[in-house]
């Protein structure tokens, strides 16, 4: 069945945005915790979806041109604190439809730039030309954006993370829909905190395989499932497997510190000013992320040595440079995931290397664990177990 444009391309986003209810009231996406946070409905999403697309086949001059738009609760959010952009602001707002889109777009150098989309007195408008700057390396943009690359194609982004595309009369996306091991392991790390409404952890991770992708070394990132430690991993000490592996003691605890920014923004809401820290104790609202920063760059670096980079459910990196056990039964099978999110099962191990046979080993029969590989030539993917198939995820 064909998808019932463009309300389907906003099912598809919220649904893997782990939004299901889908009627009887607003949906409320908050992109990210700072000031201003822009509260993304249902009907205002289909709107930006709705109206770039038509933009995308509309001329200007003759010509079609490129655009994207991020959207924000404010201009001010630009220049808040989080990620930083530069705002080019328009002395007066301009509204929010296929013409003007299509008037703006070349003025807009996307990919590099993107018209800034925000809520004004009950309907939307632009309000200037955003581009980011000043990024660290692991920076998380949770703003959602919508771009239309070519005529009758759009595609709808969190951050920096294509999460859907309506291409062709079909929603595609290379998120997959079912993903138990990254919400168990945000349960775990979070523990007993409400879900928080900062980065999600999944991101850093994501983050991490972009950082590993530039590199170009390749690497693999195998994370345990909940309770294992490297005794399920390797069994007994002095296991041949066991003597191939670098340990870290302590931990890095990686979930830690991106727990302790949730602790901050929890303890300093968006909306209300920081207070100075007592006299003689720590002010630690700002260590938190640099440290994450820190840490998130030396993991990345580990991935480079051969081996894979053990880490927890809890995201503490306990080794590297481990080569994994082989897998303790016969893999028959490996299907990889395509666009659509059917499972494809012509996907050959056999003519792929070591990290590839590795991963998969290590996922097998092992439904709570997860995966993550970069191949030298820059291909990204995770391996999981889903419904007892070992699958192999294209990121």
């Amino acid at each position: 069945m064909r998808p019932k444009y463009p309300a389907d391309v906003t099912a598809a986003f919220l649904e893997l945005e782990g939004q299901s209810q889908l009627a009887g009231h607003p949906i409320v996406l908050r992109p990210r915790a700072a000031a201003g946070a822009p509260n993304l409905s249902e009907a205002v999403l289909t709107q930006l979806i709705e109206t770039m697309f038509f933009a995308s086949m509309a001329t200007e001059e003759g010509r079609l041109n490129p655009v994207g738009l991020v959207f924000a609760g404010s201009p001010i959010e630009f220049e808040s604190e989080g990620p930083a952009w530069d705002l080019v602001r328009f002395g007066s707002t301009v509204p929010f439809d296929v013409e003007h889109v299509a008037n703006l777009a070349s003025a807009c150098a996307w990919p590099r730039s993107f018209l800034s989309v925000v809520p004004q007195d009950g309907s939307l408008v632009i309000a200037g030309i955003a581009t980011p700057h000043s990024r660290q390396s692991f920076d998380i943009d949770q703003l959602v954006r919508v771009v239309v690359p070519k005529p009758g194609v759009v595609a709808v982004y969190r951050g920096e993370w294509e999460v859907v595309r309506y291409e062709r009369g079909a929603v595609r996306t290379w998120m997959p829909k079912h993903r138990p091991q990254l919400d168990s392991i945000e349960r775990t790390v979070f523990g007993e905190h409400a879900r928080p409404i900062v980065r999600h952890v999944r991101n850093y991770l994501l983050r991490m395989v972009e950082a590993m992708v530039e590199l170009g070394r390749g690497g693999l990132l195998a994370i345990l499932g909940p309770g294992e430690g490297l005794p399920q991993l390797f069994g007994e000490e002095g296991n041949p497997f066991d003597t191939e592996v670098k340990r870290l003691d302590p931990a890095l605890c990686l979930g830690t510190a991106i727990l302790e920014i949730a602790d901050v923004h929890r303890t300093y809401p968006p909306d209300e000013p920081r207070k100075a820290p007592a006299a003689g104790a720590p002010d630690r609202s700002l260590p938190g992320p640099d440290r994450v920063h820190r840490l998130l760059d030396l993991i990345v670096r580990l991935t480079t040595v051969d081996g894979a980079v053990v880490m927890s459910h809890t995201l503490d990196v306990l080794a590297f440079g481990a080569k994994l056990p082989p897998s303790k039964g016969i893999i028959s099978e490996i299907f990889a995931a395509t666009p659509d999110q059917r499972m494809d099962a012509s996907w050959s191990l056999d003519a792929r290397g070591t990290r590839h046979r590795a991963a998969a080993a290590f996922v097998a029969g092992y439904p709570e664990r997860i995966a993550f590989i970069v191949s030298q030539d820059g291909l990204a993917a995770t391996f999981q177990e889903i419904e007892g198939k070992v699958v192999y995820w294209p990121l």
